[in-house]
């Protein structure tokens, strides 16, 4: 059996501006968008990260402290400093960093507007 890789998904309070976010903030692009039945967007960076956000209450899930999510997104960037920067002018909310490891790093992690959780480390983590 052979596993090939999809997106992951987050389920949204507010679609309409989680996808917004991570589009103005972090450089997604739609590349599907389903609006009929259930709501649902897949987005993608020139990069080649893939996600799909779909709407939490059309899934049947009610969201609760997403900070306790066992899943994290993580993201690789070339200035953890800069990128830092940049999310808190745009509502993200910092959870640790940015942050200098002794092996040679820098590392941070943010939240989205609804809480999901993410990492971002530099180049250089092994």
């Amino acid at each position: 059996m052979e596993i090939r890789p999809r997106e992951t998904v987050i389920l949204a309070s507010d679609f309409t501006s989680l996808v917004a976010w991570y589009q103005d903030v972090l450089g997604f692009t739609p590349s599907r968008l389903f609006e009929g039945e259930y709501h649902y967007c897949n987005l993608e960076t020139p990069t080649g990260i893939l996600i799909g956000i779909g709407d939490a209450t059309e899934m049947g899930v009610e969201p609760v402290d997403r900070s306790q999510n066992t899943v994290i997104l993580q993201f690789e960037v070339e200035d953890v400093q800069a990128f830092f920067t940049h999310l808190q002018k745009h509502g993200a909310s910092i959870t640790m960093g940015p942050s200098f490891d002794k092996t040679g790093f820098w590392y941070g992690g943010f939240s989205d507007p609804e809480g999901n959780p993410c990492w971002v480390v530099d180049g250089n983590c092994p």
